[in-house]
């Protein structure tokens, strides 16, 4: 995230826009300390997304992640070649 001070942001407005239109989130600051942030507009197209995910999870229809993934158990493999020896022998 880019941080910036007011004065320096009113100096150079385009500058920062370009970077928030581009994707970049801007910190904005007063006298060092942080007192707002610019982030990219959404979409008209993902804000209805947005919407319309927020309908099915009131509904019950779908229940959003924690975030966190789990790996469970690994798999285990049969004896037998491995996948290298395979393809060298596909390709002979």
């Amino acid at each position: 995230m880019v941080s910036v001070g007011s004065k320096e942001l009113k100096n150079r407005l385009g500058a920062y826009l370009r970077l928030v239109r581009e994707g970049n989130a801007v910190q904005i600051t007063d006298r060092g300390k942080p007192v707002a942030c610019m982030i990219p507009a959404q979409s008209r197209e993902a804000s209805e997304e947005a919407e319309r995910l927020a309908r099915l999870v009131a509904q019950g229809a779908v229940r959003l992640g924690s975030g966190r993934f789990s790996r469970g158990k690994p798999a285990k493999l049969k004896p037998g070649p491995s996948i290298v020896e395979m393809l060298e022998e596909e390709r002979r």
